[in-house]
């Protein structure tokens, strides 16, 4: 009896409690202040992006508040700008403007409220070529790395991002296509065949290397990504194109530090939150943050591609959904031919469903076959797809 009205207490102590609780957000939360974004590089060698935004709160379900409006303009140390144009969403760009690497840059903004930020002059640093791309077998997938190196050894770190291309395919292939209420052959010539496809993404990631231990500026197979067979990227051909810049000391410390401060949180046994400090200012007022670092250098970028042939994989080869268990097929017969044409424009007007092809009992055709348009048509299959070959892919992969 005893143990009951102990357990009894426990109880009613633990309910108060839970009862009282409140939801509380730290005014440093709520009231947070909109503090200027910057991503991108000074790029050399090529045409320069650069991302403008704020911080939001937490609670905020926007991800991004884009800045627009701002003026951006890249000044060197012989007193040339250049001005990079809007193009939306809180992007610049310019094209590749006259920079070398006896110089030095900067990077200012005007924003639309007349305040002025600009990051440190920085040295334009000459990036040495790729040397080699290479893959290797890892459970049900391959591992993407990189090898560099500069020969004057004077470049001692190294960023990379990429970008993938892979293609694709419909479960079924379309024969046929409806144009202005009639059905037409389609041949793998016309613009419409969608049986293939090719999709495109870009690196999240943060990708630094460093050779400042090592006698020499070498980097050996350096890993960049890893890409399973679940994702689907394997099933018919893959492309990764990798592009990689040269840092100084600072800007790989910077690029460090960020990549703890968001990739290796999760415990208390994980990396914590650094002071992450950039190399942009407001030039009014020194205690404003400023997020962002601004280097400057040329890219060099080397691209991989490889058919799901040449994969040494052990598994059965995967093609995402939808699959034969979700791709179920309908019949459209020709009779009654008084009520074909109204079946017919019912069926593409109600817009989830397409013909792809025959059916019927020897050479006589009874009528077309229908499934669900994503089963069909690849462009439907994944949000980002396009049917036309990108330029650099091959006629055939191996």
């Amino acid at each position: 009896m005893k143990n009951c009205w102990k357990i009894l207490f426990v109880v009613l102590i633990t309910g108060s409690i839970w009862s009282c609780k409140k939801p509380y957000s730290p005014t440093i939360i709520t009231q947070a202040p909109n503090y200027l974004v910057v991503e991108g590089f000074i790029n050399s060698s090529d045409s320069t992006t650069i991302k403008l935004s704020r911080t939001a709160q937490l609670a905020d379900t926007a991800k991004s508040k884009p800045e627009l409006g701002a003026v951006i303009l890249i000044e060197d140390n012989l007193n040339n700008h250049y001005q990079l144009t809007e193009v939306g969403n809180g992007i610049y760009k310019t094209p590749a403007v006259n920079l070398n690497a006896s110089q030095t840059c900067r990077l200012h903004i005007i924003t639309t409220d007349k305040k002025e930020y600009a990051s440190d002059m920085v040295e334009i640093d000459k990036t040495p070529p790729i040397d080699t791309i290479t893959h290797s077998v890892i459970n049900n997938g391959i591992q993407m790395a990189v090898s560099t190196h500069d020969a004057t050894n004077k470049v001692k770190y190294f960023r990379w991002d990429f970008n993938e291309t892979w293609e694709y395919g419909s479960f079924y292939t379309a024969h046929y296509k409806y144009v202005n209420g009639a059905v037409t052959y389609l041949s793998p010539a016309d613009p419409d065949y969608d049986n293939l496809c090719w999709i495109y993404d870009n690196s999240s990631q943060i990708l630094v290397g460093s050779a400042e231990n090592l006698s020499q500026s070498v980097i050996n197979n350096q890993t960049i990504t890893y890409v399973d067979e679940s994702t689907g990227k394997l099933a018919l051909g893959y492309s990764i194109l990798i592009k990689q810049y040269a840092l100084t000391k600072d800007a790989f410390e910077y690029w460090q530090k960020l990549k703890k401060n968001t990739e290796q949180l999760g415990s208390i046994f994980d990396a914590q939150p650094s002071d992450l400090k950039g190399n942009l200012h407001n030039l009014a007022d020194a205690n404003e943050p400023v997020m962002g670092y601004i280097s400057a250098s040329s890219q060099t970028s080397k691209r991989f591609i490889i058919g799901h042939n040449s994969i040494p994989l052990y598994t059965p080869n995967y093609y995402p959904p939808p699959n034969d268990l979700s791709c179920v097929v309908g019949y459209l017969p020709f009779a009654p031919a008084d009520t074909y044409d109204d079946r017919l424009n019912r069926l593409y007007t109600r817009g989830d469903s397409l013909i792809y092809t025959t059916y019927g009992s020897g050479p006589v055709t009874l009528g077309y076959v229908y499934a669900s348009g994503n089963c069909i048509d690849c462009r439907l299959k994944k949000k980002g797809g396009y049917n036309k070959k990108p330029d650099y892919w091959p006629d055939v992969l191996l």
